[in-house]
């Protein structure tokens, strides 16, 4: 009579539950999560595959399960010309190699890059995470805390801006206050040439700090690099983890 069966036990074969859907693949996540914890390999692959999906394909078109967001954003509002420059030119030619390798499909982008080697997964991880790097000091976007963690990356990677900006009277000289330019003269090559243009107009005087300070390796304190601190000595070093407060605790 049907009796303790459960309700649609007589239906057939219909569709689960919304309820039921969730409460599987809630555990089915749990599971992914797991094993891919175990995999570092295997995550290496997951992430790449999310981070160039969002690089390189339509954001209508983003087959991954990681959701991991990418905030790229481009930079040639806040400074045009940015993407002509040396680190600019740099940044164009790698994505347009690495988009040459890609295969046009995103559905096709697991199994290529499945079948790459791990330093080239690395590669393509380090470009892509590039491109959500936002070291911009906007006074309408205040962060603290990205703009001291730019200055701790810049450090630990040794970054020179040299190789990538030179100060010029349309770069610098020209849109700074005559103090910073004589500052800069200063730093760059002495007292007695800041003092020899102290006296020009504006715009005679950023054509002469730019021909001074030409070759001189000068650059405004935004773009200066912090040495690496030396390690501390051995009398200095820290006690060992035992020796803290919560070291019992683990």
């Amino acid at each position: 009579d049907g009796e303790g069966a459960e309700p649609g036990a007589d239906e057939g074969l219909a569709p689960l539950s919304e309820k039921l859907v969730l409460d599987l693949t809630a555990h089915r996540t749990a599971g992914l999560r797991d094993a891919l914890a175990a995999d570092a390999n295997m995550a290496l692959v997951v992430v790449v595959h999310a981070f160039a999906l969002q690089v390189f394909y339509p954001p209508y078109d983003q087959p991954t399960v990681l959701q991991v967001r990418l905030g790229v954003m481009g930079l040639e509002r806040y400074a045009p010309g940015v993407g002509e420059g040396p680190a600019g030119r740099r940044i164009a030619e790698r994505g347009e190699a690495w988009a040459a390798r890609l295969p046009n499909a995103a559905r096709d982008l697991w199994s290529a890059l499945a079948a790459m080697p791990p330093s080239d997964l690395l590669d393509l991880l380090a470009h892509c995470a590039s491109l959500a790097v936002n070291a911009l000091r906007d006074p309408h976007d205040r962060r603290p805390g990205a703009w001291g963690h730019a200055d701790t990356l810049a450090t630990a990677m040794g970054l020179d801006m040299t190789t990538t900006w030179t100060a010029t009277a349309t770069s610098y000289f020209g849109r700074a206050s005559k103090a910073r330019v004589l500052e800069a003269v200063t730093e760059g090559v002495g007292q007695s040439d800041a003092d020899r243009i102290a006296g020009m107009e504006k715009a005679d005087m950023a054509e002469a700090a730019e021909t001074l300070i030409a070759g001189k390796g000068w650059l405004p304190p935004l773009l200066r690099t912090a040495a690496v601190e030396a390690a501390p000595d051995a009398a200095e070093a820290p006690p060992e983890d035992d020796a803290y407060p919560f070291a019992a605790f683990w």
